[in-house]
């Protein structure tokens, strides 16, 4: 079986989905940083709207170097696997497993080829970056009794709330679905327009 057509994932397919997995890391970052500098309040909900806004042509470069199952998981699985380790809640972990799980099966389904299949898949990918954000807006009880055993007082804990209303969930994710369309759509555009004619992919 040539090395074109293999289903693994070799080494140079690893250091490419090392490459792409720290820029994207990076470009999570400065979408999380982003947030709270331009929007008044505990913004930090809104982080991974912005970050699906940023991280399209990230995502579809990995997808056309690394065509390979796998690749978006590991991307993916990466970042939650920060989150845990970062002190996090353990629940951060599993929106970052399962979605770039999902996202890895339609692409392979798709062949890593169709626009609308990784356009799908990258969707579903930017839910990668909910998890810590999911117990602050849908399980308020346990994220404030974190806070208190992280030792927050009443003051930080009230600040963190101001800004959160009952809606603010659906909010996040109507605005997460809409971002993720418009980033891979660009994503794509940039692929067709740069990277291409470059000879990058």
């Amino acid at each position: 079986m040539s090395k074109n057509k293999s289903k693994t994932i070799r080494t140079t397919g690893l250091i490419s989905i090392g490459i792409y997995s720290a820029l994207y890391f990076v470009l999570v970052g400065i979408a999380e940083m982003l947030v709270v500098l331009l929007i008044p309040g505990y913004s930090y909900s809104y982080s991974p709207v912005l970050a699906a806004l940023l991280t399209g042509t990230i995502f579809m470069l990995m997808a056309a170097k690394v065509p390979k199952f796998g690749a978006i998981t590991i991307m993916g699985s990466v970042l939650g696997i920060f989150f845990f380790l970062s002190g996090l809640f353990p629940s951060a972990l599993i929106p970052g497993v399962i979605s770039a799980l999902l996202a890895d099966i339609i692409a392979y389904a798709f062949k890593y080829k169709s626009k609308m299949g990784l356009l799908l898949s990258y969707i579903v990918f930017s839910f990668n970056t909910v998890g810590p954000v999911v117990q602050l807006l849908f399980s308020t009880d346990s994220y404030v009794t974190n806070l208190k055993e992280r030792g927050k007082d009443a003051a930080y804990i009230e600040n963190v709330f101001a800004s959160i209303a009952d809606y603010t969930g659906i909010v996040v994710f109507v605005l997460l679905i809409i971002a993720a369309i418009i980033g891979g759509l660009f994503g794509q555009r940039m692929m067709k327009k740069h990277f291409e004619k470059a000879g990058i992919v």
